[in-house]
């Protein structure tokens, strides 16, 4: 098999790297060839961020290239064109900047000790069914028990 994988990190791809850093998921398997992430969830920004990282730029498939003639000259491109803010790239940015993998680090650990607290104290009242896994992205999922 030699398969190209893309992997939607959508939510994990901000998990992942920080509380699970030995799970093989990303570009350390020799057929991921893409990833993307949405940084409006766990990469704390508003919401309207998502981008992609491809291994190598022959990875990039020509199809997703546009070219355009803007100011009488071609400009190949694989992004939105013309009028959009770049407010949430500066956010993104910012945040990566400003938090690093140990401050990203902290906080999904937080996310995850926040998720077995409540997840415990919804055992405790004995009213709620966990439907979610204490691995993984730290949510919990509960039901309402039958009287």
């Amino acid at each position: 098999w030699d398969t190209p994988i893309h992997v939607d990190a959508a939510s994990g791809g901000f998990i992942a790297p920080f509380l699970y850093p030995n799970l093989e998921w990303d570009f350390r398997l020799a057929l991921v060839r893409s990833i993307n992430v949405s940084g409006h969830k766990y990469g704390l920004v508003y919401a309207g961020v998502g981008w992609v990282i491809w291994r190598s730029k022959q990875d990039l498939p020509d199809e997703l290239i546009f070219h355009i003639n803007y100011l009488g000259t071609d400009q190949p491109t694989f992004t939105l064109n013309f009028s959009k803010g770049a407010n949430q790239i500066i956010a993104q940015y910012y945040q990566l900047i400003r938090l690093g993998f140990e401050g990203y680090k902290m906080i999904m650990e937080n996310c995850r000790l926040n998720a077995k607290a409540l997840r415990e104290a919804l055992i405790g009242t004995g009213r709620f069914n966990i439907l979610s896994k204490d691995v993984g992205v730290p949510v919990v999922a509960f039901s309402l028990k039958d009287r």
